[in-house]
């Protein structure tokens, strides 16, 4: 069976490593490198479906906003689902 996983990876610059966020657990993990987070991140998933009780799955949406500055520093928005 085949599934797909979600993750979202981030450099960390002031720290100098990588995290990812598994958002259908709502865990994460922290590696030194974009390929190391990311089989930690699929790792843990793993495991965590091989418990004997499963996980809670959450459900996400992602959400991207639009923000439009005026020369009075005013901000608009527009949100796109």
């Amino acid at each position: 069976m085949q599934k797909s996983l979600t993750i979202l990876v981030e450099k960390d610059y002031s720290s100098n490593n990588f995290s990812a966020y598994l958002p259908e657990l709502r865990l994460s993990v922290v590696g030194d490198t974009e390929e190391e987070v990311i089989n930690c991140a699929t790792d843990l998933y793993a495991a965590e479906m091989e418990k004997v009780v499963l996980p809670k799955l959450h459900s996400f949406k992602l959400v991207s906003v639009d923000l439009a500055f005026s020369q009075k520093s005013n901000v608009t928005s527009s949100v796109a689902i």
